[in-house]
């Protein structure tokens, strides 16, 4: 199931100084959440999502910066991302800013950085300005480790191609010609992690459809790997599917091919098999349905010739390693012996 992207709108927020005399003791015993020296916020609903609430406190921070702030600052970097609703894996929840002059002194939980943007890099996004996807991307692959800079690149070139699975061609010219672009503006600016940046923007692709299939990916190619195929279309008996991810390795003898090797990579978010209510005996049949579709969709699959189906969840993927030998157990060992990594997506690489 695909992550929708589409921008998001900070929380309002109470300042210290609109709670009067002990604005904290008046906070907590009004239920506020304290995000920020002076900022706080009504919490969501406990039912919420751990994710849910994380993305509300860190923009109720971000609320707080511009409410705060005289002069309308510049959101960039992973906050840009944020208020842009690219997807985030990472940690960071400092604020991150833009402006043109060094401040006079620091402020917790912010980052500003120094630098004078041109007019086009600025957008406004729920009343916010902000830097623009194609300048967020570019910014987060010189700033960010490379897993989670390709993972806002991804999305930042989905939400900017818009691609269909059923029209590959029509989706790979739209992806050079903005590649092309951000890898422009990769050369320009700040001349740190250059390589990382290029690697990051050469490697994205905007078929990725949600964070965590782009880290199966990222564990994949970062390692040596090659470029594999995203949501590659496969009719079988009658029923069309789309894998998340596919490699392929055509197998010659004497300069013949006597067979291809295929591994389809699966990544199973935490909501798929959720029924949409989840008490009664309906929900579970409803469950029990969406399984045995799932079961019944990889079977087919895997009924191919030379095909393997490797299925991961969000827990598979804290071992990066084990992610990467299973990626490469349907191969031969010879041919994964060959394999190098690639330092620039490794995060290994030197400064430029």
């Amino acid at each position: 199931m695909a992550v929708m992207i589409s921008p998001k709108e900070p929380p309002p927020v109470l300042l210290s100084r609109e709670l009067g005399k002990n604005a904290v003791r008046h906070a907590v015993s009004t239920g506020l959440v304290q995000v920020a020296r002076g900022v706080f916020v009504d919490p969501l609903d406990k039912d919420e999502p751990p994710w849910h609430q994380t993305e509300h406190l860190a923009l109720a921070r971000v609320a707080g910066v511009a409410r705060r702030t005289v002069a309308r600052p510049v959101f960039s970097h992973r906050t840009a991302a944020l208020l842009h609703g690219l997807w985030l894996v990472d940690d960071d929840t400092l604020v991150h800013t833009s402006q043109k002059r060094l401040p006079s002194r620091s402020v917790a939980g912010r980052v500003r950085h120094v630098r004078d943007l041109p007019a086009d890099d600025v957008t406004e996004v729920s009343g916010l300005r902000v830097t623009t996807i194609e300048r967020t991307i570019v910014d987060c692959a010189k700033s960010m480790h490379p897993r989670h800079a390709l993972v806002i690149a991804d999305s930042g070139m989905r939400a900017l191609v818009a691609p269909r699975r059923d029209t590959p061609s029509s989706n790979a010219k739209r992806t050079a010609t903005l590649r092309a672009r951000l890898l422009a503006m990769v050369e320009q600016g700040d001349r740190r992690h250059l390589r990382r940046a290029r690697a990051v923007v050469t490697w994205a692709d905007p078929l990725a459809e949600s964070p965590y299939e782009t880290i199966l990916r990222w564990v994949g190619v970062s390692r040596g790997l090659p470029r594999p195929v995203l949501q590659p279309r496969y009719e079988v008996e009658g029923h069309v599917y789309y894998p998340d991810v596919r490699w392929r390795l055509p197998v010659t003898e004497h300069g013949a091919l006597t067979e291809t090797i295929t591994l389809l990579g699966e990544y199973d978010g935490e909501v798929k098999f959720l029924p949409d209510d989840p008490d009664g005996a309906d929900a579970r049949r409803r469950l029990s349905a969406r399984v045995m579709a799932e079961r019944r969709r990889q079977n087919r699959l895997a009924s191919l010739p030379g095909t393997t189906v490797e299925r991961f969840d969000r827990t598979d993927l804290s071992d990066e390693d084990a992610v990467f030998r299973r990626l490469c157990r349907p191969f031969p060992p010879g041919w994964v012996a060959t394999l190098s990594p690639v330092p620039e997506l490794l995060g290994t690489s030197p400064r430029r």
